[in-house]
């Protein structure tokens, strides 16, 4: 497709949601192609302004929309997903006005019928081995680490509320008329303007909140426990037990995943493994017992998965053992798996 001219009508055609499966991969192609993206943006943005000339839509940054087009390019077309500076440079490259163009009979329609669009929810997921950092309808920041999601409603400018999977970190532009709302497992984070970080991952036991800046307060569904966070707090809540533990920590040292640092403070074996599997986006196993007192504080950056299991070795009891993944005999493919072997 490179140095072919944009099919205006087809585009017209396409917008208008009258389009056929080859329509898609031709729209599809238009995206990939870089060498279209100044053309492609002004004809996006006509269509929108026209699309939208009689009935105005409310948004004030689409960077989110953005993210979700470009994970569902690069993942719908087999196409191996980037490292986390060149994904996030792949997708600042595009404007993000277009992605209304992609979304044709989803999020077009529900943009200009605002009673349906208000009851649609949009997911923004990071896939393995990523990072995403994009920006929220009101102008709030968030960054999703590895295999993380976050979602929220079409209503989002009135109603601030996400519901997160994994971890994220949030710079919540105030709004005291409309709070800032983390859901969480069983947990309602609550904030006005703050810098915060959540770790909520299904199969950890616990839940952090690690505040940088400003108040958060901290309520069960049921509202029978409240906390108040003030910053360098980290709050860790026993989803089992059903409890909150204070403690003052130095909350950047938190945070530091953002900057593409993985962090192990004190953390038993047990989370480690599921921290590399996740930041490796491999399956990890440990064979032996009493890996909860066997614990690791470490940092490591731009380490791949072989040099952090050297430093294991050399810091722990243990071996650790990698089996390659690959096409199977029968077809299905398998991903690399990691033994951690308790001496």
């Amino acid at each position: 497709m490179t140095g072919d001219k944009i099919d205006k009508e087809r585009l017209n055609r396409i917008f208008q949601g009258e389009c056929t499966n080859e329509d898609e991969q031709y729209l599809l192609g238009l995206f990939r192609d870089k060498t279209l993206t100044d053309e492609l943006k002004c004809q996006m943005k006509r269509q929108w302004y026209e699309v939208n000339s009689q009935e105005p839509v409310s948004v004030e940054n689409l960077d989110h929309i953005l993210y979700q087009l470009n994970y569902d390019i690069n993942t719908d077309s087999g196409r191996s997903v980037k490292p986390v500076r060149k994904f996030i440079t792949l997708a600042a490259e595009i404007a993000a006005v277009i992605f209304f163009m992609i979304s044709l009979c989803t999020v077009i329609y529900y943009k200009t019928r605002a009673e349906n669009f208000n009851k649609t929810w949009t997911e923004i997921k990071a896939p393995a081995w990523t990072q995403a950092n994009f920006t929220l309808p009101d102008s709030s920041k968030v960054w999703l680490t590895s295999k993380s999601s976050i979602k929220y409603r079409g209503d989002f400018l009135s109603d601030r509320t996400v519901t997160l999977d994994g971890e994220a970190y949030f710079d919540v532009r105030s709004d005291k008329e409309h709070p800032f709302t983390v859901e969480a497992d069983n947990l309602i984070i609550k904030a006005l303007g703050t810098r915060f970080n959540v770790a909520s991952y299904y199969d950890e036991k616990n839940m952090e909140i690690v505040l940088e800046d400003g108040e958060l307060l901290i309520n069960d569904r049921e509202l029978k426990k409240s906390v108040k966070v003030t910053p360098d707090e980290l709050i860790t809540y026993d989803k089992f037990q059903d409890e909150f533990q204070t403690k003052c920590v130095r909350a950047k040292s938190y945070v530091s995943w953002k900057e593409g640092k993985l962090v192990f403070r004190n953390d038993p074996m047990d989370v480690i493994a599921r921290r590399l599997g996740r930041w490796y986006n491999v399956d990890v196993n440990i064979k032996g017992n009493n890996y909860d007192q066997m614990r690791l504080r470490a940092t490591f950056i731009d380490d791949n998965l072989e040099e952090v299991l050297y430093c294991l070795e050399r810091s722990l009891s243990i071996q650790c053992k990698v089996i390659e993944g690959g096409i199977g005999t029968n077809g299905t493919y398998s991903k690399k798996k990691v033994e951690i072997i308790l001496k």
